[in-house]
């Protein structure tokens, strides 16, 4: 993945060597997945978890304050409740979706792979453009040479190539325990209390006499709808594969290849006119 970050960068220092002071100044670790780190396990940036909890405040969050305080912690109890139901029925060690998902990765992989002895080989191949390329791949200490596996926790393409080369060896065995079975209990083992309606609730005396702030209402009526950003799916762009990198569909139901380094991505969509 760092090799896939220094060809970009300079593709990039060449065609607009204007920007790069820019870059250089901003956080890297904001917009760069090469510069993750590999404690947290996590290959992407997105704002899904405040996406989420603005769908779930959408027809409410024009509420009081304690009526939406209410409503979110009657949906948390619920959700911590389903995930409960759903941990209860799962087996195996690893989330199934998980696997699910390497297994979808492991289509059409037409690589190369060169033994060099224990659980080590170099896994090469040839993107869409003849463009060589080759990675070195330990299964022993779960990592290969792109760097996603280290980020992710979860094998790679090159990676699932040389584990499927082996007949006795499970896929799930080299996936990090973040996506364990175990984990994802733990994260739901957590319990809500059920409260009584708001007519029985106990009455406090604060001591003193509280009142509203004192706003301005700008003109105008309230926004409702969520702006979303130009790479964001949606009305305002399109899908765009991270397997391939082409736009139109998602990863989980691509067809094609994964795109390797060298390869030339396709360009970005043309913004609408206004």
């Amino acid at each position: 993945m760092y090799r896939r970050h220094k060809w970009l960068w300079d593709k990039i220092v060449e065609n607009c060597p204007d920007v790069v002071p820019y870059l250089e100044a901003e956080h890297k670790q904001i917009w760069s997945r090469a510069k993750f780190s590999g404690e947290c396990k996590v290959d992407y940036v997105n704002n899904n978890i405040s996406e989420c909890f603005n769908s779930w405040i959408r027809e409410t969050k024009g509420l009081p304050v304690d009526a939406l305080m209410h409503t979110i912690r009657g949906v948390i109890m619920e959700k911590i409740a389903i995930r409960q139901h759903i941990a209860e029925r799962l087996e195996g060690p690893i989330l199934p979706s998980v696997i699910n998902e390497l297994k979808m990765k492991s289509r059409n992989l037409k690589y190369t792979i060169k033994a060099s002895g224990g659980l080590k080989a170099e896994v090469s191949g040839l993107t869409k453009d003849n463009y060589p390329w080759r990675h070195a791949v330990d299964l022993d200490m779960k990592t290969c040479s792109c760097g996603q596996w280290q980020i992710s926790g979860k094998p790679c393409t090159h990676a699932i190539s040389f584990i499927g080369s082996f007949r006795r060896v499970k896929l799930e065995d080299y996936v990090h325990d973040y996506y364990s079975l175990e984990h994802f209990k733990a994260t739901y083992q957590f319990v809500v209390n059920p409260m009584v309606d708001k007519s029985e609730w106990r009455v406090g005396n604060p001591g003193f006499e509280m009142l509203p702030p004192k706003l301005e209402r700008s003109a105008g009526r309230p926004r409702v709808k969520m702006i979303k950003s130009r790479g964001e799916p949606g009305k305002r762009g399109s899908y765009q594969c991270k397997r391939c990198f082409q736009f139109g569909h998602i990863e989980k139901g691509c067809r094609e290849p994964p795109t390797e380094l060298g390869a030339e991505l396709p360009p970005s969509l043309p913004a609408k006119s206004k």
